[in-house]
């Protein structure tokens, strides 16, 4: 069973090898939980004009595209005109899903690596990691996402390595991807309020990892409750019930305790850490945490700096 999983695993990179026009590409194979197999694909190739077409079949699985350099390229339809060319910057991702297939026409040098990651995994985080039911990922193009580039720069040696050595390390990376993109990506099916009109355990749990996920970004309550399958009214009475915290004051905690981290742990200017942890600006961060932590930033930094 194994075995077979494997090599399907490494049919499945060499196709998306083959989509990209590329003989042979170096692949690594992980196998994070039980059955199910993430690919990882090192893609370098440069395209000359003229050239065919980057066409990936449909398939159950999604698609990360880590991009190791700046790329260009656009998205191909065969029903109307293709999208206007756009540059990927190097370290930026993109999430697609498979099911309907995918094509682009790439232009110039294109270097990237690519996660085939089967749908089963997502079965795989409920049932074997005890994370909380998601049935979709959120599909992004041209993101920054400092984990999975932290990830893929982990990653790159490993394809050099001796296999004892690589076949040790790759499931806890394999994990921690999956994981991520369960937490910040994942999106769960229609849920509904516990009888009691609170939340339950897991999908509490569901809720605040996938705020903390987020922090970095902006976040409205309609986003939440559509990654976590609720109605927006239905969140926000659930979350009070379940943590006597409405929900925006809990993510504004979690912020303040985010910022709190780097004003202790780093020099970073006041502006630049209100940027890293989610306020709209330096003004907002301040007002909010003067509120919860009863002093200015800079204050609070002077007396727990580390």
């Amino acid at each position: 069973m194994i075995e077979t999983d494997v090599s399907e695993a490494l049919a499945a990179g060499d196709g998306i090898a083959a989509g990209f026009g590329i003989p042979t590409a170096r692949t690594l194979v992980i196998r994070p939980l039980r059955d199910a197999h993430l690919s990882v694909v090192h893609l370098d190739r440069f395209y000359e004009d003229g050239d065919a077409p980057v066409l990936l079949p449909p398939d159950d699985a999604f698609l990360v595209m880590l991009y190791l350099i700046d790329v260009d390229h656009c998205d191909i339809w065969s029903d109307r005109p293709p999208a206007p060319v756009k540059t990927y910057a190097k370290g930026s991702i993109c999430l697609i899903s498979l099911k309907n297939g995918s094509a682009i026409s790439v232009r110039g040098r294109f270097e990237a690596l690519a996660f085939h990651i089967p749908s089963a995994h997502l079965a795989e985080l409920t049932e074997e990691a005890g994370e909380p039911q998601i049935d979709n990922l959120e599909i992004c193009r041209g993101i920054d996402d400092q984990i999975i580039r932290n990830i893929g720069a982990a990653l790159m040696p490993m394809f050099d390595m001796p296999d004892e050595v690589r076949d040790m390390l790759l499931p806890h990376v394999g994990l921690a991807f999956n994981a991520h993109l369960a937490h910040r990506y994942g999106r769960s099916p229609a849920q509904s309020l516990a009888p009691s009109g609170r939340l339950t355990s897991m999908q509490e749990k569901r809720i605040k990892t996938y705020i903390t996920a987020n922090l970095s970004r902006p976040m409205t309550i309609h986003q939440i409750a559509d990654a976590s399958g609720f109605h927006a009214d239905d969140l926000c009475s659930g979350f009070l019930a379940a943590t006597g915290q409405p929900v925006l004051e809990w993510i504004s905690e979690c912020r303040v305790n985010m910022a709190k981290s780097f004003l202790s742990k780093s020099g970073e200017p006041i502006a630049k850490i209100a940027e890293i942890c989610g306020f709209s600006d330096e003004d907002v961060l301040i007002e909010i945490f003067q509120k919860v932590a009863g002093m200015a930033p800079e204050e609070w930094r002077s007396r727990n700096r580390h």
